[in-house]
């Protein structure tokens, strides 16, 4: 969520921030917006939510019309979103609670790995909060045994199927990626971090990934792999689309594209990254 300022300049608090987020998936995903949106979802009764709506046009004046015979508000053509986070799974994720007969229509398929037990993994969210050292228990692949680290972390991360922390590791003298179910659950703090984000090269360098299909496509099933990918056409002649990625997460997007391998049969392969682009992430690709 970014920070946004109402029309006297002041920070909106959080509730405020939600609620003006909520605004904006409804517009964005229904099309429509009614008091009666906000009525259900926030428990509050109709004088509140017209004004709650009249607020939010205070802060992005114009942004939206009322149409007469859809009886709700659309979106102008000056409309901009003030808030991040307005993809679909974000508005499947904050309306879900409201709707009626959400199971009849709405599934999730949870990774079978993101439960964590939270005994094991308190420390590290402490640590990581108030930017201390931890030393904390740890297994790997490498060392099944737990064996003590001092890490400093910086960011949690969810690639799609476990979660991870992001940490300074004074063990290897280098920012690692610690999977949360690994640790021991026994740790003691050792003071304030002296390594933080700032220090991560790889968190901080941005790379452009670009994916195309499988030339080995023929162009009429080229063009379905574009579409499952939001891949538009370029100047080129090939489809393609640009994903912005920290380095330091590169090898999960990669796995998720299903780009890691390379498979004999094109229609299982599907996509692949451009040889351009490949050729300027060998520097963060396992050697």
């Amino acid at each position: 969520m970014v920070e946004t300022t109402d029309q006297n300049s002041q920070p909106l608090n959080y509730n405020t921030q939600q609620r003006f987020h909520f605004i904006e998936l409804i517009i964005q995903w229904e099309g429509r917006l009614t008091t009666n949106h906000l009525q259900q979802h926030f428990g509050i009764s109709r004088s509140n939510a017209s004004q709650l709506i009249q607020d939010y046009l205070a802060l992005s004046p114009h942004s939206l019309i009322y149409n007469n015979s859809l009886k709700g508000y659309q979106a102008s053509d000056s409309f901009i979103a003030k808030f991040k986070q307005l993809d679909l799974t974000n508005y499947l994720k904050t309306t879900q609670a409201s709707m009626q007969d959400q199971s009849e229509y709405l599934t999730w398929l949870n990774s079978p790995l993101a439960p964590i037990q939270p005994d094991k993994v308190r420390g590290v969210l402490q640590a990581l909060k108030q930017k201390l050292r931890v030393d904390v228990g740890y297994a790997s692949i490498a060392s099944p045994e737990f064996e003590s680290r001092i890490i400093s972390p910086h960011n949690l991360v969810f690639d799609g199927t476990r979660w991870h922390v992001r940490a300074y590791c004074e063990k290897n003298q280098d920012f690692r990626d610690f999977v949360l179910t690994r640790f021991s659950g026994e740790y003691e703090f050792e003071g304030t971090a002296q390594f933080d984000q700032k220090h991560d090269t790889l968190w901080q360098t941005h790379l452009n990934v670009i994916i195309e299909p499988d030339p080995r496509l023929a162009q009429n099933k080229a063009r379905i792999i574009a579409l499952d990918h939001q891949m538009q056409l370029q100047p080129n002649g090939r489809y393609q689309r640009t994903l912005k990625i920290r380095a330091a997460l590169l090898l999960y997007l990669l796995k998720q594209l299903g780009v890691v391998s390379y498979h004999v049969n094109p229609e299982a392969q599907q996509i692949i990254l451009s040889p351009e682009c490949l050729a300027q992430l060998q520097p963060y690709l396992p050697r």
